[in-house]
């Protein structure tokens, strides 16, 4: 396309000034957004450079979180806005190179952009009529609606509508290069409409609207939310390349003196970040348990809440880097029962669309609460005392550890040192009668299948995970190099955990402390074994059983299909769906984050409402496996307080497979 004004001397001086103004508020405005950002703690965010190349492919130019389920309509919408914003950019680019200096952007006047261009200006109008339905008459309930929206909404449509004006009445007039044909489909329609002299005036005057809505746009924009257009290419090629469960490690602890988020300063320059990229559309918060059972917490509200401190108190903390003024965040935002109320199921991150970490900041400010300020609620400081003193939350004597197993004759490492695996049985299945029925199926599938293994009965203790999430992150290191240190005794190598909790902790964390292993999920191992045909389970009774998925098995660690193929291979068994709750979008038991050792003293249980969800389904399920301990106890305790014991009941998938084998 062709500048009206043909170059620097004939108004390109003009669009110069106005270009310097526009772009000149935007990078005054971002360069005090990264100051404000920079006032967080250090964090190294730059390993796995390949994975995050691969990153801004996939989840920020291809859109891939904001297309997944049950998101599709809406989100092919924004994708489709977000991706003619890039390409109407190019375009846009191009007009101000031509405009100011009078050269043109390589590829832009060819026909086939012209062509892109047009077609995504035609799809941006459509998405954007779409997303103002919805938020006039379908509005999500978490969704903020301000005017702000709208005014970015109107912006961009005005991008659009004087894109396609100037690119039509050029046609008709006259005033585009050869390379602009065959013309674009919309700009020949319009082309058609535009006759005589008037074609060229409103060319001229659609080109300079274009054009000076482009730099209005560019000086609004770091004023708004919707500044996470900008934010959210570093804010995905910045999240954590480790695996989601793993919590960061506090260096040095010996020598710390402050531990957790009690102010700005104390949140990472990346969680800082992810405030400025919230584009506040309420997923986070649409799919978080606590809340959908009336619990005080909003993950949305804790992100903005920082984020709103962060540009209240920003300024100040740049002119007087030493004030001391800033009131703890958990206290003039995000109340202590908001952060307790966090199960740390990551429903909120794998919502998220832009990638933000919901879970690390909430853990970090149960940090300061519970090594601080010591004002964990009561029943978690007795788990964590327990812990401390006994090696479990339950508090049950440690030599008392490895007496499920001694009537079935399983060696402990002490005694077999050549074993292959170590089962790491957990707190749970170690002293939960429940889960010891588990515990015993596993011994019993194992040995059908041939596998070499020990446990360590007394000398193992609590792999810490529940008091890491309650933030005594001391006392977790603490049980972790216990662990550890016996494992490296015995020359542990391969661990079988039937806990996630257990799994997660010892493969994602460990390693934070020096311990590496191969680490395998008890469901995993067994769908591995069925496959190789070293296990062998028969028909029993026809039944249809529900699969619930432990947060820590699933959106913690991906694993989904193994449990479920390892169901599929048992015949008689025909495995139902808990829709829409499974997979990614599974609904919590309640227990994650320390949970388990606290009282729900606000709105539903959130178990209880998970038993609904899964009566609902009416799919004549008789059971509802799952494969983890915590899940076990919570579903069974909201099976009978809903008195439905005779409709449904909770087992392991490891009980079921015990149950029909053939050898």
């Amino acid at each position: 396309m062709i500048a009206p004004t043909g170059g620097f001397y004939n108004g390109g001086a003009v669009l110069l000034v106005l270009a310097f103004l526009g772009f000149g508020a935007f990078f005054w405005r971002a360069w005090r957004l990264y100051g404000y950002m920079r006032l967080g703690r250090d964090e190294g965010r730059i390993d796995h450079p390949w994975r995050r190349v691969r990153d801004e492919l996939v989840v920020y130019l291809g859109q891939r979180k904001l297309l997944k389920r049950p998101y599709y309509i809406r989100g092919l919408a924004h994708a489709l806005i977000f991706w003619g914003f890039l390409v109407i950019t190019i375009g846009t680019i191009d007009l101000l190179a031509n405009g100011i200096f009078g050269f043109h952007v390589p590829g832009t006047g060819s026909a086939l952009f012209a062509w892109t261009i047009d077609i995504f200006a035609v799809l941006v109008l459509a998405s954007i009529a779409i997303a103002l339905v919805r938020r006039i008459f379908f509005r999500p309930p978490r969704m903020h609606v301000a005017l702000d929206g709208y005014v970015i909404l109107g912006l961009i449509a005005i991008l659009m509508v004087t894109l396609l004006l100037f690119e039509g009445a050029g046609l008709s007039a006259g005033l585009l290069e050869k390379g602009y044909t065959p013309p674009p489909i919309a700009g020949a329609v319009l082309g058609a409409i535009f006759k005589g002299e008037v074609s060229a005036v409103i060319f001229y005057y659609a080109w300079w609207l274009h054009v000076v809505t482009v730099l209005a746009f560019a000086a609004y924009l770091p004023q708004s939310k919707h500044l996470h257009i900008v934010t959210t290419l570093p804010n995905v090629f910045f999240r954590k390349q480790t695996p989601r469960g793993a919590l960061s490690l506090i260096e040095d602890i010996e020598n710390k003196e402050t531990f957790g988020a009690a102010s700005i300063r104390d949140f990472s320059w990346k969680q800082l970040l992810d405030g400025y990229t919230c584009t506040e559309c309420g997923r986070c918060s649409d799919n978080c348990p606590a809340l959908a059972t009336g619990k005080p917490l909003d993950p949305q509200k804790i992100v903005l809440d920082i984020r709103d401190q962060l540009l209240r108190d920003g300024s100040k903390l740049l002119a007087d880097p030493k004030a001391d003024t800033v009131t703890p965040a958990h206290f003039t935002e995000s109340k202590p029962e908001e952060l307790w109320a966090c199960t740390t199921c990551a429903a909120c991150v794998e919502a998220c669309p832009v990638t933000i970490e919901h879970i690390d900041k909430i853990v970090d400010m149960r940090r300061h609460l519970t090594l601080m300020e010591g004002s964990a609620p009561p029943e978690a400081q007795r788990a964590m005392t327990n812990i401390e003193r006994a090696g479990n939350p339950w508090g049950e004597p440690r030599e008392t550890r490895g007496d499920w197993a001694k009537e079935l004759g399983v060696p402990t490492f002490a005694d077999k040192p050549d074993a292959e695996y170590l089962y790491f049985v957990g707190c749970a299945a170690s002293f939960d009668r429940r889960n010891q029925k588990v515990a015993r199926a596993l011994v019993q599938v194992l040995r059908a299948a041939g596998v070499s293994f020990a446990i360590l009965a007394s000398e193992e203790t609590c792999n810490g995970d529940p008091a890491r999430r309650i933030g005594n992150e001391y006392l977790w290191q603490i049980q972790a190099q216990q662990n550890i240190d016996t494992f490296k005794k015995y020359g542990v190598r391969k661990v079988i955990a039937s806990c996630p909790h257990c799994f997660n902790t010892i493969a994602n964390e460990y390693p934070q402390l020096g311990g590496n292993y191969e680490v395998i999920h008890a469901l995993q191992l067994v769908e591995r074994l069925i496959t190789e045909g070293k296990l062998k389970v028969g028909r029993g009774m026809a039944e249809a059983v529900a699969y619930h998925d432990p947060c820590y098995l699933g959106r913690h660690n991906g694993v989904y299909d193994q449990p479920r193929a390892v169901l599929d291979a048992i015949p008689g068994v025909q495995r139902v769906e808990i829709e829409p709750h499974n997979r990614e979008r599974g609904f919590c038991c309640g227990a994650g984050g320390g949970r388990m050792w606290m009282e729900e003293k606000i709105g539903q249980r959130v178990n209880h409402r998970r038993v609904e969800q899964i009566l609902a389904i009416k799919s004549g399920a008789t059971k509802v496996a799952s494969g983890c301990p915590f899940c076990l106890i919570m579903l069974e305790e909201g099976v009978g307080a809903k008195g439905v014991q005779e409709q449904i009941r909770p087992v392991d998938v490891l009980e079921l497979v015990a149950g029909r084998l053939e050898n």
